[in-house]
């Protein structure tokens, strides 16, 4: 089946979703939200921060640097950050993910085609079709999913079964107007001490955020926020593929550590995949 003949369609408007409109134009994106987010995050932040420029898309570089406790990683202090958040056995490449000095990226993605107001209760894996709020039944060729996983599988009439529970906890945000001042850049502050409540600090010019697993007066609660590894969920994304259903983006995988331009490539590689049918 080769993708511009398939209608495909995509659950969630956020920036993985429009990662799939830009590789496919032709997708059609359903979002839950009454209208168009005005609240958005910092543009070097969560899932916009690249390690990689998008190709294709005007896209800046700037300069991060990344600290704990204010100094230098270390393979201890790691851990010792790893531990207060419960992470210290999720794997991952810390060396990776604490490199001292590197390259951000923000990538201007065009203004996507989003339907606001479409609410899917209801998912049915056989018929390829979806139960809107509103009685309506969309039918599909092809679902992408960027909805966290757990939330995905509670849509569906019959979904694979799992035995463990989908582990997770919030994150609250919270801002400040400090940051870094006059440059463009960005710095990561990971901190390792058990009694302070906030994990992370990022300053960019003229603002900073914190965030906490802890609730924090004035911040914003963040779910799914820090997810950790299911056992179960490549088994999962597995038996939905039987059903032409594809998961992109961190949430929907269940992938703890994966980075936007790591859903990039994958989306880039689904897209090549089906043309080559």
């Amino acid at each position: 089946m080769r993708l511009h003949l398939a209608h495909v369609v995509v659950i969630g408007g956020g920036y993985v979703g429009q990662l799939v409109q830009l590789r496919i134009p032709s997708v059609r994106i359903l979002d839950w939200r009454k209208t168009p987010p005005t609240n958005h995050l910092e543009t070097r932040m969560g899932p916009q921060y690249l390690w990689e420029p998008i190709p294709g898309v005007e896209s800046i570089s700037f300069p991060v640097r990344t600290l704990v406790d204010g100094k230098i990683p270390t393979y201890d202090s790691i851990l010792a950050y790893k531990r207060k958040i419960g992470k210290q056995d999720d794997g991952g490449d810390w060396g990776e993910q604490f490199r001292y000095k590197t390259t951000g990226w923000h990538s201007a993605l065009p203004v996507p085609r989003v339907e606001y107001n479409s609410h899917v209760r209801g998912v049915d894996l056989s018929a390829h079709s979806l139960l809107m709020d509103n009685g309506r039944i969309i039918a599909y060729d092809l679902l992408v999913n960027t909805i966290p996983l757990d939330f995905f599988l509670n849509l569906c009439a019959t979904s694979p079964r799992v035995h463990y529970p989908w582990k997770q906890n919030p994150i609250y945000m919270s801002t400040g107007v400090q940051g870094i001042p006059m440059e463009e850049g960005m710095i990561l502050n990971y901190l390792s001490d058990p009694a302070t409540p906030t994990y992370r600090e990022t300053a960019v010019p003229g603002k900073m955020f914190y965030e906490s697993l802890e609730p924090q007066p004035s911040a914003v609660k963040i779910m799914p926020g820090k997810i950790h590894p299911h056992q179960e969920s490549e088994d999962v994304l597995r038996s939905l593929r039987m059903f032409d259903v594809y998961c992109f983006g961190r949430f929907a995988t269940w992938r703890p550590d994966e980075l936007a331009h790591e859903t990039w490539k994958h989306i880039d590689a689904w897209k090549g995949t089906y043309e080559n049918e």
